[in-house]
């Protein structure tokens, strides 16, 4: 059975056996792992559906949970969800198809092809917009606040229009940009003549068949459609659209997991564009051109570790959540498209996968296989399983960010298990903040009498000070004043 490799390793570590007991293969070992990856999925809830690709064929696509609750509509590998920023794919390739046809470069610069444009966007390039090295202001924040019509990307460039300068200069350094991709769908439209919608149903859609797949329009009837929920108060509300979700560019491409397979394979041949594009597409790039190593490419961010390369972007919208990988080095690839929006974790959910169905060309993030550990076997011997992790760790990826979330979910209906886990945090990265933070939310909320060790983990967060994490540090600076009252 392919993959069981894998399947029984994980298995002997999450039931505490020794490495030499033998396990007896079950056909639904790789099921019941699945079943505990995406357990908050099961049952009256919005859904998750994912693909995993190898080698070109679909090895696994499968679904969990309702794309509509209202009307008991379970979801499906057909199942068309709003797929966010992972969207920006599929602009880059518009704007890479643009260029094959030698309609436009790398260094065309915005105000040659939108020639009413402020001069402040003369040295911002294709290139630049792609890279999100462009310095254009964020659209949510020029948003006019007496607005109630939602914003489309002609309006996008309409509030650029209206501004005088940059954030930074073009090509000084990268900022993450939905602006930037707004304005690409602009250019996709004032270029080829056609609507950004209608660009991509004859250029990518109908070219591979995604018959699932379109842009979002406000009264477009979508078929097969996922609704965004939320969980707020105990209760689903859907709701999937804001003010800024009716911007196409960047986010607005509605599609399938069944579909996300069709282009994946365009982006291992010549379909769509060539080859010497596609590697431009998937390479990281900086104020000096074209380098190895990590950062962002055309529509995909880029991270090498262990000599692979890893083309991921995660999508984030009200109401949906979506992540790709791709591992071109092992031929695989894992989409999971979520309309459950409170519920994160998706990246280490595709990478679980990927692990799973490459016997470990990918490493298994730890996390998660010590959460099934805990859940199995209980909080006793977790330390002696993180060692059992560590000490491979070309198999399994350890974060110590990923490891405070672990601790973090099961902080309020076993609170002993999130301590146990914050303690060994702490001991084994001294010099990171996360488990002294738990630690004093344990002791804070937690525990009764236990104010001194509290306000000694705050102080201790205080005063390794992380930079991105200022609004920790205020709070962990306010329940020092707050207990010591």
């Amino acid at each position: 059975m392919k993959y069981t490799y894998l399947a029984l390793v994980l298995l002997i570590i999450i039931s505490g056996c020794k490495s030499s007991v033998k396990l007896s293969e079950k056909k639904d070992d790789k099921q019941d792992l699945i079943n505990f990856l995406f357990q908050d999925y099961i049952g009256e809830k919005p859904s998750a559906s994912f693909i995993v690709i190898k080698d070109g064929k679909i090895e696994k696509c499968q679904s969990f949970g309702y794309a509509d609750l209202e009307n008991k509509i379970l979801a499906n590998c057909e199942t068309n969800y709003r797929i966010a920023s992972v969207t920006k794919q599929f602009t880059a390739m518009g704007i890479l198809i643009l260029i094959s046809q030698g309609k436009l470069n790398y260094d065309s610069k915005l105000t040659e092809i939108i020639p009413e444009f402020p001069d402040y966007g003369k040295e911002i390039t294709i290139k630049n917009l792609m890279t999100h090295r462009s310095g254009l202001q964020s659209y949510n924040r020029l948003y006019p606040k007496d607005w109630e019509k939602q914003l489309v990307d002609k309006d996008v460039l309409n509030l650029l229009m209206k501004q005088d300068s940059l954030s930074f200069p073009a090509n000084s350094k990268f900022r993450y940009s939905n602006s930037g991709y707004a304005v690409l769908a602009m250019i996709i439209e004032r270029v080829s003549g056609k609507t950004y919608k209608k660009f991509m149903d004859d250029e990518i859609f109908k070219k591979l068949g995604m018959t699932n797949s379109t842009v979002y329009l406000n009264d477009l009837k979508i078929k097969n459609r996922a609704y965004g929920y939320n969980l707020i108060k105990n209760k689903f509300e859907k709701k999937d659209q804001t003010k800024f979700t009716a911007v196409q560019g960047d986010g607005g491409i509605y599609s399938s997991v069944s579909d996300y397979a069709k282009w994946d394979k365009a982006l291992y041949d010549e379909t769509l564009v060539s080859k010497d594009l596609l590697d431009d597409a998937f390479s990281n790039w900086d104020e000096n051109g074209k380098t190895d190593g990590n950062g962002y490419g055309f529509g995909w961010f880029i991270d090498e570790k262990n000599d692979k390369k890893y083309l991921l972007h995660n999508g984030s919208s009200r109401g949906f959540l979506t992540t790709t990988l791709r591992i071109p080095s092992e031929k695989i690839t894992v989409a999971i498209f979520s309309n459950y929006g409170n519920l994160g974790g998706l990246k280490r959910k595709a990478l679980f996968l990927a692990s799973l169905f490459s016997d470990y060309k990918a490493p298994m993030p730890a996390e998660l296989a010590l959460k099934k550990d805990i859940e199995d076997n209980g909080i006793e011997n977790f330390t002696t399983k993180f060692n059992q992790l560590k000490s491979d760790n070309s198999k399994y990826d350890i974060v110590n960010e990923e490891l405070l979330y672990l601790g973090f979910g099961f902080f309020n209906k076993e609170p002993e298990k999130s301590k146990g886990i914050f303690e060994l945090i702490k001991s084994e990265y001294p010099n990171y903040f996360g488990g002294y933070y738990g630690l004093g939310q344990y002791y804070a909320y937690k525990t009764e009498n236990n104010n001194e060790l509290a306000i000694e983990n705050y102080k201790k967060v205080v005063e390794l000070n992380p930079s991105n994490e200022q609004r920790l540090v205020n709070r962990s600076k306010n329940m020092i004043n707050k207990l010591s009252e």
